[in-house]
């Protein structure tokens, strides 16, 4: 038997040792600190990616640290407040959870959480609660990028609010020249208002700065005005990258390679658009492409399908007349130029209108003069043609 003097002086060492062990379990590893100082140095920066990244390799060593629990709810929110579209559907209880959290115990980055609960309201679709809680996030910090670029991106989706959209941007960009948000918003605002050149030099900032789904789009479409369509294939293409499901981009691509005369890629990117969402605009496009191929009981078919929906659709009336010439049908031709020649040019596709309608006269003349001719010999162009700068796309 161990005498009891003796027994306690076993017991103390053991005592000194649970005592340290747990003041080292209380301790934030010293790499996870490093991780740490790495991630807040870049959420400074307003490197969010960066930061999140950091912060994730600190959680791998000190997994319940409550540190870098917060560090990453700040990395995810102020994420959230950069871009709505970060935002998963399925994720909008948590987000909502951590910016409420955050803003409620970390005051200093108050305006961060007001916008990035912004963003989470726009995502559900309350553009008015929105822009109070960017009102609200300005109020406490007026020059946040954050902020403006938010309050921005929610009001150009109306069209009447468009300037005041541009002016919140330009305010962003003041304080973070870099900021990507703020220039595509501001490329997209300055294409809507024709000022292709200022748009493709935004657009194409931001895209240095950060990849962008919405950049390339438009950055697509500005190349595409420009009759630049090897270059819009390019953005478009990226852009079906960035989202397979978008039948917006798989569309645009298909008219971008129907316009550099690559017919049979054309076809499919159309294709694949129509299986998506059978928009007119891209059925069309694939009627044309398939004129183009000499494919035209397939392209009337795609025409007689856009007409039943829409009989006054003009791409379609001057499609479907195509074919019948191709097809050797001259009175169903003439019947449906006829119909095209009686419209009505007007609104914003009054330009195109009146572009097909020049080109179905050009084909009822033809016909008129020499009736016993073939089809062939009075076809015109396959397909209306590209639009210039500042005229609407018709298909």
């Amino acid at each position: 038997m161990i005498p009891r003097p003796l027994a306690r002086a076993f017991r103390l060492p053991s005592l000194l040792v649970c005592a340290a062990m747990l003041w080292a379990c209380d301790r934030t590893p010293e790499l996870a600190r490093q991780h740490l100082a790495q991630g807040d140095a870049a959420l400074e920066a307003g490197r969010y990616p960066q930061a999140l990244t950091a912060y994730g390799h600190a959680r791998e060593l000190a997994p319940t640290d409550p540190d870098v629990q917060r560090a990453l709810m700040r990395a995810r929110v102020h994420l959230i407040a950069e871009s709505a579209a970060r935002i998963a559907p399925e994720a909008i209880d948590d987000a909502r959870y951590e910016a409420q959290l955050l803003l409620d115990t970390d005051k200093p980055r108050a305006a961060v959480y007001l916008t990035a609960l912004g963003n989470i309201l726009a995502r559900q679709g309350d553009a008015e609660g929105a822009k109070a809680k960017f009102t609200e996030a300005l109020a406490i910090d007026p020059t946040s990028p954050l902020a403006h670029t938010a309050l921005g991106l929610v009001l150009m989706s109306r069209k009447e609010d468009a300037a005041r959209a541009k002016s919140e941007f330009q305010l962003a960009l003041k304080v973070k020249p870099a900021d990507a948000g703020a220039l595509v918003g501001l490329g997209q605002i300055e294409l809507a208002e024709g000022n292709i050149a200022g748009a493709a030099e935004h657009l194409e900032a931001g895209l240095r700065i950060a990849e962008s789904f919405d950049a390339r789009m438009a950055l697509g479409r500005a190349r595409a005005t420009q009759q630049k369509n090897v270059d819009a294939i390019l953005h478009f293409q990226r852009a079906a990258e960035l989202d397979p499901k978008s039948a917006e981009a798989m569309g645009s691509l298909g008219q971008a390679l129907l316009g550099a005369g690559k017919l049979e890629d054309a076809e499919r990117a159309l294709r694949a658009a129509t299986q998506m969402r059978p928009d007119p605009e891209t059925r069309n496009a694939l009627g044309f492409a398939l004129v183009r191929q000499k494919k035209a009981a397939a392209a009337l078919d795609v025409f007689r399908g856009v007409l039943a929906s829409d009989a006054t659709s003009a791409p379609a009336l001057l499609g479907a007349g195509i074919t019948n010439e191709d097809l050797g049908q001259k009175e169903q031709a003439l019947a449906f130029y006829q119909i095209l020649l009686a419209l009505t040019p007007s609104g914003p596709d009054g330009r195109m209108v009146a572009d097909l309608q020049r080109q179905a006269q050009s084909r009822v003349t033809a016909l008129s003069a020499a009736p016993a001719a073939s089809a062939s010999a009075s076809a015109g162009p396959a397909a209306p043609p590209r639009p210039k700068e500042k005229q609407q796309n018709p298909f």
